[in-house]
């Protein structure tokens, strides 16, 4: 499942600050998504994420 957040960076810092396992840190995919991995305790993984503009 993907969570779309206005800001990957501050969701980052707010989950581990709350001790939450996260998979992947904040990174920018070459699909221009910045996406984190977050694992629930049940054990699914949700991603993260917020889409930006491509560098030119």
């Amino acid at each position: 499942m993907s969570v779309w957040v206005d800001d990957v960076d501050e969701m980052h810092k707010q989950c581990v600050a709350a001790g939450l396992e996260v998979t992947f840190p904040p990174t920018d995919m070459p699909w221009n998504v910045c996406e984190m991995h977050l694992r629930h305790p049940d054990g699914h993984v949700f991603r993260v994420g917020r889409g930006f503009e491509p560098k030119k």
